[in-house]
């Protein structure tokens, strides 16, 4: 149901040649009843702890919207 207060992260990752941790963080936004939702990128890391702290970021903002009614 697309009122309900519920979200969806995707988390990427992978070694680059060179063995470089890289990861992308998606999530879907503007879902309606009639549009299906648009795929944003939320962040981008070079390090497990960049994601860690990109999770965290999103997981309040998320809340934050959750308690606002939207």
């Amino acid at each position: 149901m697309v009122d309900e207060p519920s979200a969806a992260l995707l988390i990427r990752v992978w070694l680059e040649d060179a063995g470089s941790f890289r990861a992308r963080l998606l999530a879907l936004h503007d879902a309606t009843a009639d549009t299906p939702a648009e795929e944003v990128t939320v962040a981008v890391a070079s390090s497990p702890g960049d994601v860690l702290d990109a999770v965290r970021d999103w997981l309040d903002g998320f809340t934050a919207r959750a308690g606002q009614g939207g």
